[in-house]
């Protein structure tokens, strides 16, 4: 694959006023790609896609290069691993011809071993970034954070208002998971509360969220795909959105969920989309998608990724006797990271093979007191 044929490079330079340059995120990025050496491990990618035909948000068409300026002129000091710097996908003549590109952009960095970043364009990049993962990737978990839930009035359409409807239709062989994270609920309907619930989506509103932001670490520790609506944040922290909320994720907690997302094994792409430029004259979203990305970045570069954190070596089990008859919960705590983990019988062949979920260590002690975790009684239903 020549990426040459699928990207425009980049000039954006730093701001002035940022770091110098051998102290920045741009004296440590690696500009373009050589197709002749092979990315080496634990490779961050990162590029724009720069499509918004699809949407009411034309604003969000040139997101990408106004972010860069402030990403390039943040600390580079994080940096361990290596981090390569595409541009911009081509300009197609139709968003049909993008979204493609995009999958095959995204299938070829999860056969490469890469992880990306994308700079968005809309959020419905979230569906073709879908597709080009999960040829490689089987079963996927893809959290959605977002004020609303993009499935109204689709009628057969695609649009960023309507992709979500996509995912519903996904066989439980290629998408285990679809968490729908920090809605807000006086934005959205019954009836695409009720659709999610039916299809066994997750469904996590912003109040339960913000008020215990730990809690949300597992599910974004077991994320494949991180899509971030930049509009889920509120309007005094970041105007630049086509429809702002005056309540919202604050600045700092959407750092907090792209480092949880970084710090991730198996995470495979974030995206950062919907930032309307037009509606951002002095930069504060640019500023503060650019710090969300960084803090992408630092999680990702201060995780054990060069330790093998799944060797059964590092992990201490707990057995603890629940309430269901003849079912013994086992809880995992990696002592390397202090994650924690659950095991649960996999119905084809639980006594050899069960499926490890990520889990917090609250569920741990629920079970201890014999309750039945809410995330054990989620995927007893998958």
């Amino acid at each position: 694959m020549n990426l040459n044929d699928y990207f425009d490079p980049t000039s954006v330079a730093p701001l002035p006023n940022g770091l110098d340059r051998k102290d920045s995120v741009a004296g440590k990025l690696q500009m373009g790609f050589d197709r002749n050496k092979n990315i080496p491990k634990n490779t961050l990618v990162i590029f724009g896609v720069n499509e918004s035909r699809n949407s009411n948000n034309p604003g969000a068409a040139n997101a990408a290069d106004n972010i860069r300026k402030y990403l390039y002129s943040l600390s580079g000091s994080v940096i361990k691993h290596p981090l390569i710097e595409l541009g911009n996908l081509k300009q197609t003549t139709s968003p049909a011809n993008t979204y493609i590109a995009f999958t095959d952009v995204a299938r070829y960095f999860v056969e490469q071993g890469a992880t990306c970043i994308i700079l968005g364009g809309t959020q419905e990049l979230t569906w073709p970034l879908f597709l080009g993962i999960a040829e490689n990737v089987k079963p996927a978990n893809v959290t959605i954070v977002d004020q609303t839930i993009d499935l109204s009035q689709c009628s057969g359409d695609f649009s960023s208002g309507c992709f979500v409807e996509k995912f519903i239709h996904e066989p439980a062989d290629r998408l285990y998971n679809l968490c729908l994270l920090g809605f807000q609920g006086y934005l959205t309907s019954t009836g695409n509360i009720n659709a999610l619930q039916k299809a066994d989506a997750e469904l996590i509103r912003l109040g339960a969220v913000r008020s215990a932001m730990e809690e949300v670490e597992p599910i974004l520790r077991d994320s494949t795909i991180v899509s971030i609506d930049i509009g889920c944040i509120r309007q005094g922290d970041s105007p630049g959105a086509i429809n702002p909320s005056p309540n919202g994720f604050y600045a700092e907690e959407l750092c907090q969920l792209a480092r949880y997302a970084g710090k991730s094994h198996r995470m495979k792409a974030i995206g950062f989309f919907e930032y309307n430029t037009q509606c951002d004259p002095i930069g504060q979203t640019a500023h503060l998608t650019a710090q969300a990305v960084w803090h992408f970045i630092e999680g990702f570069n201060s995780s054990l990724r060069n330790r093998n954190v799944a060797n059964p070596q590092y992990f201490k089990k707990y057995y603890v006797k629940s309430p269901i008859p003849n079912v013994e919960m086992v809880f995992l705590n990696n002592t390397l990271d202090e994650t924690w983990w659950m095991e649960y019988p996999d119905a084809g062949n639980s006594a050899t093979n069960p499926k490890v979920i990520a889990c917090s260590y609250n569920d741990y002690l629920a079970a201890s007191k014999g309750e039945i975790p809410e995330r054990w009684i989620r995927h007893s239903k998958k």
